[in-house]
């Protein structure tokens, strides 16, 4: 298991943050607090601990058949993302 393999300030708004090695070999920045979450192609970017990214939606309780925890994406969450993001 890969898991956070170090913790950082994010350079735009200060957050603190995580990294994950993607499966393909990438670092990716996450918020560091796992969250539960449904796989069906949602609005978010997860990672898991194995480096898996999947689309999800966050854990509605009511519906708890295929969940899985992983890290979502700072990207997602950092209101300075597109100072970082590659064109």
């Amino acid at each position: 298991m890969r898991g956070l393999s170090r913790m950082a300030l994010c350079r735009g708004c200060g957050q603190e943050i995580g990294f994950i090695k993607t499966v393909k070999g990438k670092t990716m920045p996450v918020d560091p607090t796992p969250r539960t979450f449904v796989p069906e192609g949602g609005p978010n970017t997860y990672v898991m601990e194995n480096g898996e990214i999947c689309r999800g939606r966050e854990l509605d309780y009511s519906d708890m058949h295929g969940t899985r925890i992983g890290y979502i994406s700072h990207f997602a969450t950092c209101p300075k993302a597109d100072r970082f993001r590659t064109k």
